[in-house]
């Protein structure tokens, strides 16, 4: 694509395309997909967007994949908090096609603190930008969950454009119909001070991401700098929480679901999971709330991650206790599992005696997976043919008839797919993955599935009984567009029956 608008400072990638289909004049979002990305397939992600291989080959050589990725895209503020190898993998998927995998590598699908609902803007910013540049454009750390305030001018303002969008393949500029310049409000002292540490992410180059150990080596030092150990390793987690629930205000930490939870209910507390061994990536803004509360207002978040790299990334290997021999026979503590083992599955006597489990994780590890692992599989081997699949194969089987019946009755409705009768149940993966245990349901799909072009004849027939009401011989445009087909689309069999419906003469 010529011409293709250079993206200005802190700009999203997503506002340059958008603006890219302005100055060109494109009104049809799948033309301007078309023009830039030669593929009407592309969703417009706001966030962190891929195919930028593509867009990169339209931009001056300054501007390389890896550095639209870090300057143009929400990507610096995750890619610290995960590990090296997910971090390269993500940056190879924002060059090519993801199709959402990059949201879910870095957590972003599953992450409590869930993005902003609409698009968000300063009007103080924006009157800048329409002095400086002549027209608007979205800059990025405005669509950063945890920034509510611009630092110059005030609070963030919400438009109406929502988050994701209703239209995922339009791109949408900045313009003053989405962003009218209304008064705002002071900023608030906790988001400010969020937007400084978001804001030195965001400026941070590609670094060498620091691994789960290393995380898990920092948090445990940051707890015994500031007295939160009892003993070697034990954390203080009450102090902590009080210490979190003190700093930040409750209704922020609300509003981002941040809020620890009581010491009664800690299996899912993520202020208890962030000084454990970290097993998973945590959020930036959930970092940044923990030094908010232990270091006050005298850090840097890079300097937090400087220091996270300089930890060593081998994990210690748990030392065993001195004294503990395992090869004199069983101990009262292996008596013990074994006992509650002859009554109760593994996962539940775990349960039931969490101190026993841990003392013999400890010292005999060895033996308790073993044991562990032959009692769970005396327990699988009795389910492993719970599923009658024949009556399951004949059951499914009568469903499909009676819906074939029903369908039978009307021309009208979706294409019958394979995938459309796997849905008749409600349970269409688990029947998917054992068709070859339904070779009676099989055969039934295999004989009545509707293929593209017995689906597009279905449309033409039905459009053409409705146009007979209007006109004695419907012109081809019509019943083209009334079964909602175009040309590039009919299949063969489709045009040879259009043909013998339509005479040439009857086109207009």
């Amino acid at each position: 694509m010529l011409n293709f608008p250079l993206p200005y400072s802190e700009e999203l990638l997503y506002s340059t395309i958008a603006r890219a289909g302005v100055r060109y004049g494109l009104v049809s979002p799948k033309q301007l997909l078309d023009e830039v990305f030669e593929s009407r397939g592309v969703s417009a992600t706001l966030d962190l967007p891929n195919h930028l291989a593509t867009i990169s080959r339209c931009l001056l050589d300054d501007f390389s994949t890896e550095r639209l990725i870090y300057e143009h895209t929400l990507f610096p503020i995750y890619a610290p908090f995960v590990p090296e190898e997910r971090r390269q993998r993500c940056m190879k998927w924002m060059f090519g096609e993801s199709q959402g995998s990059v949201h879910l590598a870095l957590g972003v699908a599953a992450s409590r603190i869930k993005i902003p609902r609409v698009l968000r803007y300063c009007p103080g910013c924006l009157a800048t930008q329409r002095l400086r540049q002549g027209e608007y454009f979205w800059v990025r750390e405005w669509q950063v969950a945890g920034i509510e305030t611009c630092p110059e001018h005030g609070d963030l303002i919400d438009t109406r454009l929502a988050r994701p969008a209703v239209e995922r393949h339009r791109f949408i500029a900045a313009t003053p119909e989405y962003c009218p310049l209304v008064r705002q409000r002071t900023g608030d002292p906790m988001s400010t001070w969020v937007g400084c540490q978001v804001r030195q992410l965001l400026e941070r180059p590609s670094q060498l991401s620091p691994s789960f150990a290393q995380w898990t080596r920092y948090y445990q030092n940051l707890a015994r700098q500031n007295g939160l150990c009892r003993g070697d390793n034990q954390i203080d987690h009450q102090a902590l929480r009080e210490r979190t629930m003190l700093t930040s205000p409750f209704a922020w930490l609300a509003r981002y679901h941040l809020t620890s939870r009581a010491l009664d209910d800690n299996e899912s507390d993520w202020l208890r999971a962030i000084f454990r061994k970290h097993r998973k990536s945590f959020s930036y803004l959930q970092h940044i709330v923990v030094h908010q509360a232990l270091l006050g207002k005298f850090w840097q978040i890079c300097e937090v991650l400087e220091e996270v790299c300089r930890c060593p990334a081998e994990d210690r290997q748990p030392q065993k206790r001195a004294g503990v021999t395992v090869n004199r026979g069983l101990v009262p503590d292996q008596e013990d599992w074994l006992r509650l083992l002859s009554s109760h599955p593994p996962k539940q006597v775990r349960k039931i005696s969490p101190a026993l489990y841990a003392r013999l994780y400890r010292n005999h590890r060895d033996w308790l997976l073993e044991v562990n692992r032959s009692h769970a599989g005396d327990r699988s081997g009795h389910s492993r043919h719970r599923v009658d699949w024949n009556k399951r194969d004949r059951e499914y089987l009568h469903a499909l008839r009676q819906w074939a019946i029903f369908m039978d009755a009307s021309s009208l409705g979706p294409r019958r797919s394979r995938s459309y009768y796997l849905k008749i149940n409600g349970s269409p993966s688990t029947i998917e993955k054992n068709l070859h245990r339904m070779p009676l349901s099989t055969a039934f799909m295999s004989a009545h599935v509707e293929s593209v072009a017995q689906y597009q004849i279905r449309r033409l027939q039905n459009a053409h009984d409705e146009l007979r009401n209007r006109f004695d011989s419907p012109p081809r445009w019509r019943l083209l567009r009334k079964a909602k087909l175009s040309e590039e689309r009919l299949t063969e069999l489709a045009k040879t029956y259009l043909e013998q419906r339509v005479y040439k003469q009857y086109e207009i």
